[in-house]
């Protein structure tokens, strides 16, 4: 496909995409650098939730392309997507994975015990330092909630995001499959139903890959409104409704989450986790529709957020967990300067990533994509 005929870009879903990923930057600072002290609700921070809105958003994004050809009653070439994807995704990923290996033996050398100077057996010998720092790049495989694997192992990476961006490779190599299934239903209403009641029993039951996969899901039955929703107008009152409702509902769930609401019935807790997942899909249409939200994510400064997200997300975990075992070396202990260090520098290398890795690798898939792409005709 001709980058003449791909969908005009949606720049208020970059800007939610940006948003999105400075609450999960908020959230693992407050938390590694115990901002509130070691006790406190980090969970509050809605991080969890920011990602699932990443999940339905990609499901949405990556639609776009696929089911405006199919409108047009033309065929996609995903012979050229599936390498233009997976070098998009896969290069600045194993780049942020690298930073975190170094950073990890970094941090192992000066004596700390977090996450990235513990996830590798740096003193284990050549032989298990080489097994874990393959299972930190095994990003296929090696998938998890970001605490256990599918066998219920625990797992540790360097770079805490990676967990999140393992799901985003298989939602896009799965991506056919989605389109297949969802582009031509009928009963929209019903499989919304149904899918909402898959992530309840995965809620409910403790399989997470079930869940992750269906708000992909979300994402792509979504794209198939997205012109629709585009020329719908909400009333101030009525949008900044669903928009307040939307985040109660999300802080509702991170509360019982983080144990604030007492014992609560798996049902209820499944139940309410549900809503946060309908929430987070609101918000992203609430983000497309014609009104405030949309206008406020379509600001320049949101969009860059949004253009620099992906870098962000993948690198600021390195970038706090070296602060947090550097600035008090250097005499900085106060945990709210050594936060606001983290924020201004979290940024800021992102900012440079983007520009020498990520950027560079958007040309790079695009060459790959048009080498593999079918001649005209075919």
């Amino acid at each position: 496909m001709s980058a003449s005929s791909e969908p005009a870009r949606i720049h208020s879903l970059d800007g939610l995409r940006g948003v999105a990923s400075v609450v999960v930057l908020v959230l693992h600072v407050a938390m590694m650098l115990e901002l509130w002290g070691p006790g406190a609700p980090y969970s509050l921070i809605p991080g969890t939730p920011a990602v699932i809105v990443f999940f339905v958003l990609s499901g949405v994004v990556l639609s776009i392309g696929p089911l405006s050809r199919l409108r047009a009653g033309r065929p996609y070439d995903w012979i050229a997507y599936y390498p233009r994807r997976v070098v998009r995704l896969c290069v600045p990923l194993f780049a942020a994975v690298a930073l975190g290996v170094v950073a990890g033996y970094v941090a192992w050398r000066i004596g700390s015990t977090g996450r990235s100077a513990t996830a590798i057996d740096f003193a284990g010998g050549a032989q298990r330092v080489t097994h874990d720092v393959l299972m930190q790049f095994d990003v296929v495989f090696n998938v998890s909630d970001d605490a256990r694997t599918l066998l219920g192992t625990p797992l540790s990476r360097v770079n805490s995001p990676v967990w999140s961006m393992c799901w985003e490779l298989w939602f896009s190599l799965t991506l056919p499959l989605a389109i297949a299934c969802l582009a031509r239903v009928r009963r929209e209403r019903l499989t919304a139903a149904a899918l909402f009641a898959g992530i309840f029993v995965s809620h409910w039951c403790g399989y997470f890959p079930l869940r992750l996969c269906l708000t992909f899901w979300l994402g792509v039955l979504l794209a198939r409104h997205l012109d629709e929703l585009s020329r719908a107008r909400l009333t101030p009152a009525v949008e900044v409704g669903c928009l307040v409702l939307a985040l109660c509902l999300v802080e509702l769930a991170q509360a019982n989450a983080a144990g604030l609401l007492g014992p609560v019935d798996a049902l209820l807790g499944a139940a309410l986790a549900t809503l946060m997942n309908a929430a987070c899909a609101a918000l992203v249409v609430l983000a497309v529709t014609d009104g405030l939200v949309r206008r406020a994510l379509s600001v320049r400064p949101v969009r860059f957020l949004g253009t620099v997200s992906f870098s962000l997300y993948l690198t600021h975990a390195v970038v706090v967990g070296g602060l947090e075992a550097l600035l008090p070396r250097l005499g900085v202990v106060s945990p709210l300067a050594q936060s606001v260090v983290a924020l201004a520098a979290s940024l800021v290398f992102a900012v440079a990533f983007w520009r020498v890795v990520e950027r560079p690798s958007i040309g790079l898939s695009h060459r790959v994509g048009v080498a593999a792409a079918r001649p005209a005709g075919e």
